[in-house]
């Protein structure tokens, strides 16, 4: 499909128009939402859709459900489609939760007598108790939710489409949404999400589009999206010598024998005032491996070098699944508290230790410099980022494991 969505911009007084449209006449400036968009999705595929807010991203959606009608183009959407867009539309406020399944479900096309029959499936998913026979205006954004995307799992869509609203729902229940979308593309249908957790993008998600300016700057595969999507917005970093909340760290070499870029990943990004030239992982006794055991200890280390006199940076790492999924990750910002500094031709070394807690299997180490905090302890721009730069096996030691699952809580057991 190639499509393009226009309208005008209201009417404005002279006085403003010139100030903010001053090429615009009049009668209002005709704008394009969306430009040129085109893509395909396969049955069982699941396609995740990232960009800043006012890139286009409700638009395609609306489109994509059918209740918005593109100005040039053609959608062909073959099968059942079930849309979570706007959280609790579709939904009647003075209706109980259990009367809006049934209408929602009706309207589908379903009979009285077949949406009685999976109600109970609705309500052990939504998990909303005696709520259900209560008026959905009584309820909070997270039950809305909960019951709004029950309702849609019973509909057997061939394509759900999903813009956003999982991020009112509490964990526990992004969790089971997560395995409802993994469980039903293996059946066959497809997933179409709009979200601003790259994080879920790359675990739910095989292919991701960027969208900027109402265009497709990117599509492929949703790890490579999400380091496009970085690149994309990086902002420019204000350079300087120093500055009074950072710290500035030492210059030091490199391990003897070691050798720049020691990787053989092609996916980096970032804005390059400074640059990851080395990376290694330690264990215990300080040999270079990658193979360690439930409960090691662990050194990351990473060699950076400054191209510009640079305050205001971090470090950080991310250790996730054969799924994408992110089992760890922090920041110096996170554990420290305080920025780095850096000189231009300045090579230092930041490294992070931490324990092996976790379950046997093989995982990935992405790493990353950035700059400032907006707030999370996460950068606001990207300065260098290697995603995949090592790959970390565990291992039980000995016959007999610990535990079972994906991490080592440190349990213990007492009896009476």
């Amino acid at each position: 499909m190639l499509l393009e969505q226009a309208g005008s911009l209201p009417l404005l007084p002279p006085s403003a128009r010139r100030q903010l449209f001053a090429a615009a006449d009049r009668r209002g400036a005709q704008f394009h939402a969306l430009k040129e968009v085109s893509f395909t999705l396969q049955r069982g595929e699941s396609l995740g859709i990232v960009g800043r807010n006012g890139s286009g991203k409700s638009t395609l959606l609306q489109i994509l459900a059918g209740t918005l009608e593109p100005s040039s183009g053609d959608v062909h959407v073959n099968g059942r489609v079930a849309a979570l867009l706007e959280l609790g539309s579709g939904f009647n406020l003075e209706f109980s939760g259990r009367e809006n399944v049934l209408l929602q479900a009706a309207l589908y096309g379903f009979s009285r007598k077949e949406i009685l029959a999976r109600m109970p499936e609705v309500e052990e998913f939504a998990g909303i108790g005696a709520f259900i026979d209560q008026p959905a205006k009584v309820y909070s954004s997270g039950m809305l939710l909960r019951l709004a995307f029950a309702a849609q799992t019973i509909l057997a869509p061939e394509l759900f489409i999903v813009d956003e609203a999982l991020a009112v729902g509490d964990v526990f229940f992004q969790a089971k949404c997560a395995r409802f979308f993994q469980e039903r593309l293996k059946t066959g249908m497809s997933l179409i999400l709009v979200s601003h957790d790259l994080g879920a993008v790359k675990a739910l998600c095989r292919r991701a589009i960027v969208l900027h300016e109402g265009r497709m700057s990117f599509v492929g595969p949703s790890d490579e999206a999400v380091n496009h999507y970085h690149q994309l917005h990086r902002g420019r970093i204000q350079a300087s010598e120093s500055g009074p909340a950072a710290e500035r760290a030492a210059g030091v070499g490199l391990p003897p024998g070691a050798k720049e870029r020691n990787w053989e990943t092609t996916q980096e990004v970032g804005s390059r005032e400074a640059e990851i030239i080395h990376c290694r992982l330690l264990n215990s006794r300080g040999t270079e491996t990658e193979t360690f055991d439930v409960g090691e200890e662990a050194r990351l280390e990473l060699y950076v070098r400054g191209t510009a006199h640079l305050d205001r940076l971090l470090a950080g790492f991310e250790i996730s699944n054969r799924h994408n999924q992110v089992a760890y990750g922090a920041t110096s910002v996170h554990l420290e508290d305080r920025f780095l500094a850096l000189q231009a031709g300045q090579i230092s070394c930041y490294a992070f230790t931490f324990g092996i807690n976790l379950g046997v299997g093989s995982y990935l180490v992405d790493v990353a410099i950035g700059w400032g905090d907006r707030g999370d302890g996460a950068p606001e721009q990207m300065v260098h980022r290697v995603a995949r730069i090592r790959s970390l096996s565990v291992r039980h030691p000995g016959e007999r494991p610990r535990f079972f699952g994906a991490a080592d809580l440190g349990a213990r057991f007492e009896a009476s």
